[in-house]
């Protein structure tokens, strides 16, 4: 996961970051650098009611997560789900949470 942002020309990962930022709101999460493949990125990990998620970030990305206060743990425990187990959690993820509605403007009026 790391490799695809090695360059950090692919601005995909800092929206990863931005939207991965919204579970790690509302379930809690850690960082680690538990990935010794990958010194300096830390591995988010989020523990969701569909399990665990787990992801790497850019080190330039970390400031996306400033104010949600997440944790330094050393040696947090990865459950060794795959990216495939990783991405079936989060589409299960996705249909449990209720939508989230607001006003809509009535288009054509001021």
């Amino acid at each position: 996961m790391a490799d695809n942002c090695e360059k950090k020309e692919n601005h995909v990962c800092t929206e990863c970051a931005y939207l991965l930022g919204g579970y790690a709101a509302m379930f809690g999460a850690v960082f680690s650098y538990t990935d010794r493949a990958t010194p300096g990125w830390p591995v988010l990990y989020i523990e969701t009611p569909e399990g665990q998620v787990s992801h790497h970030i850019h080190p330039d990305d970390v400031r996306v997560y400033e104010g949600l206060r997440i944790p330094v743990v050393d040696d947090y425990p990865w459950d060794g789900h795959s990216n495939e187990e990783k991405y079936a959690r989060i589409g299960r993820l996705n249909l449990r949470i209720p939508k989230m509605t607001y006003a809509k403007p009535r288009y054509g009026s001021p």
